[in-house]
């Protein structure tokens, strides 16, 4: 059985919920808190890389969390890393581990301009 090389899950994040709503056509996305918005994980940053797109410099900013399992988190979902709406994080990938709903791996990106 597969158990996280971590200590602690000491890292506060909020989870938050796509919610979206079709005005005239096109999507209204805002988030709202889950049922159980704050949690504790094991954050690893993986770097980011560098870009320039339409003259203007983006930086894409990775990274890994592992953190007990948790169902109702989705790749529509957004984590605030400290619980800080400066450092929104765009779920990207989602791993149930072994499947066996004890520890998951959740792969965030954020995308900043520069």
């Amino acid at each position: 059985m597969w158990k996280p090389g971590v200590q602690q899950f000491n890292t506060q994040i909020r989870v938050q919920h796509r919610h979206e709503v079709r005005v005239n056509g096109a999507p209204d996305i805002s988030y709202v808190d889950a049922a159980l918005p704050l949690d504790c994980c094991n954050w690893k940053g993986r770097g980011g890389s560098e870009s320039v797109s339409a003259g203007t410099l983006v930086v894409a900013d990775t990274a890994e969390l592992t953190m007990w399992y948790r169902q109702d988190i989705s790749e529509r979902d957004r984590i605030l890393l400290r619980d800080n709406a400066d450092l929104a994080y765009e779920v990207t990938n989602i791993e149930n581990v072994e499947m066996r709903n004890q520890y998951m791996i959740v792969k965030v990106k954020r995308v900043v301009n520069g």
